[in-house]
């Protein structure tokens, strides 16, 4: 894993969110956190567990394997949640008042996720 890639990945996505990102993490399956920004165990690891629980569900019923998640919260906020690899996962909490969905999913969110996995497997 290239570290310094990984940061530079993290702090890319947070410009493109022009101020919409509130916290992040790169965490293992494990929950514990590889880098992060304004970082929270307690959701790496509940979010660890929660995506084992989604990724044995969808194989058990035969779907295709998952990419990411989201879930839209209180306060205009939104958690998302991406499976980089076998062992390692992303989640960011995201301000819906300052950035857009349509910003997330179709500029910052597909680039973050190809940065992470090639500094992951480098």
């Amino acid at each position: 894993m290239n570290i310094n890639r990984l940061k530079e990945a993290v702090h890319r996505f947070e410009e493109d969110l022009g101020g919409g990102l509130i916290a992040c993490d790169v965490f293992d399956r494990e929950g514990l956190s590889i880098y992060g920004i304004n970082s929270n165990p307690q959701a790496c690891a509940l979010f660890g567990r929660i995506t084992d629980m989604i990724d044995e569900s969808l194989e058990g019923s035969g779907f295709p394997d998952m990419e990411y998640y989201t879930i839209f919260a209180k306060d205009n906020k939104m958690v998302l949640v991406a499976a980089l690899d076998e062992k390692y996962r992303f989640g960011c909490l995201i301000d819906r008042n300052r950035t857009t969905p349509g910003l997330v999913f179709s500029v910052a969110l597909p680039k973050l996720l190809e940065d992470l996995r090639q500094a992951i497997s480098s």
